[in-house]
């Protein structure tokens, strides 16, 4: 079969643009796509966000990102530009099948406006290709109140999630749970949560190691993340250790105040670089999940996670978005039914754990992340996945 022809629509940064911005999530698009053009041939479009718009024109640093064939903007007056890049996008569209024919393949991330514009137009057109949906995060399945569903009738070029997902010929998955939406409804799915994009070696188990047991965070500082309810059970529980925790958002200033007065929890704030957090994950020996199934969480893995198996650490974790069958038997479980309860009762187990009990978890996980979930196993997948669709060319697929 000749390779692929994917054309992808996400947004990942151009080289020079992310060295300031801990965006695990254009890392890991700049790593996928990187891994599925050796695959297939790939071309890229970038929807970018208001924040770049000042510096679109120059890059600001070394950092890695993808040589988009053409970039849009999602930015303010919203409903301008998004007219704007929708119609930029379908003459880009156009042009390009004109010059190449079209693509087999439409790989879109995520369920945005324009680009769920711009699948709606492409689906009324007399040939189009296969349109897959990559789907990070969502509120999938949460209930919908009959206001909203009224007023989004009447917002021009806007779409609930629920009515955009069933634009969608298959669907790839960051979350087992988000199946549940597409397999009743005949939208063929594959599982494809994140990961491992770094090159890191931890260092060998210092075999003299001793003292209590340390416990980590690093990522994302924000109401979503769980952090604040992670550090107050973590004190609530008065474990002989301590919790040492790093990353970026807009609860930097209470986590420093919360340190400044409990001597056990230490707060090391923003690391010059995100591939840096393995290295700083070495000063302890647990590192905790804390994902809980709020909205738009229970469909998306958090990246991080796999950060936390290259350290080679043990790791504490809810379930949440497939956590167990990510980490499998060597993961420790947190309940969510029960979060208080559950964190304090498992700091407390963990911390009359062996050293070398977690040692040898942090290694079976770290050995089962790097076999099972680099980006070029995933890509491997993600290409034989599309490939049985390319040819047989479903009834549905056809406009």
């Amino acid at each position: 079969m000749p390779r692929l022809r994917l054309l992808y629509l996400g947004n990942a940064f151009p080289p020079g643009m992310a060295g300031r911005f801990f965006a695990n999530s254009h890392i890991s698009e700049t790593r996928m796509i990187q891994e599925l053009s050796k695959l297939a041939d790939v071309a890229t479009i970038g929807l970018l966000p208001n924040h770049l718009w000042k510096n679109r024109d120059k890059p600001m640093d070394d950092s890695p990102g993808l040589e988009h064939e053409l970039i849009i903007w999602d930015r303010k007056p919203e409903l301008w530009h998004r007219w704007c890049s929708w119609r930029k996008l379908r003459g880009f569209y156009l042009e390009k099948c004109q010059r190449e024919g079209p693509p087999d393949i439409l790989l879109v991330r995520n369920l945005q406006h324009v680009f769920n514009y711009f699948v709606n137009w492409l689906r009324a057109q007399p040939r189009r290709p296969l349109i897959v949906l990559l789907l990070g995060d969502s509120g999938l399945g949460q209930t919908i109140s009959w206001r909203r569903r009224l007023r989004y009738k009447f917002k021009p070029m806007q779409m609930l999630e629920d009515q955009a997902a069933r634009l969608y010929d298959a669907c790839l998955v960051s979350s087992p749970s988000a199946k549940r939406f597409f397999e009743p409804r005949g939208i063929p799915c594959l599982w494809i949560p994140c990961a491992f994009h770094y090159d890191y070696t931890p260092p060998p188990p210092d075999p003299a190691q001793n003292g209590p047991i340390q416990f980590g965070y690093f990522g994302a500082l924000s109401e979503h993340s769980s952090v604040l309810p992670l550090v107050r059970g973590f004190l609530d529980a008065n474990v002989p250790g301590a919790l040492h925790v790093c990353g970026h958002g807009p609860l930097s200033r209470e986590l420093q105040q919360l340190a400044a007065r409990h001597p056990n929890f230490h707060f090391d704030g923003f690391l010059p670089r995100q591939s840096d957090c393995p290295a700083w994950g070495q000063k302890v020996d647990v590192l905790i999940n804390v994902r809980l199934p709020l909205w738009g969480q229970e469909n998306s893995v958090p990246s991080k996670v796999f950060e936390y198996a290259a350290a080679g650490k043990a790791i504490l974790s809810t379930r949440t978005a497939g956590m167990d069958a990510i980490l499998g038997e060597e993961g420790i479980y947190i309940e969510t039914g029960s979060f208080g309860d559950s964190l304090r009762d498992k700091l407390r187990e963990v911390s009359a754990m062996p050293r070398p009990e977690l040692q040898r978890r942090g290694a079976m996980i770290r050995s089962r992340i790097l076999a099972q979930f680099s980006w070029a196993e995933q890509s491997r997948r993600i290409v034989e996945f599309l490939e049985s669709f390319v040819g047989t060319r479903p009834a549905k697929v056809q406009a």
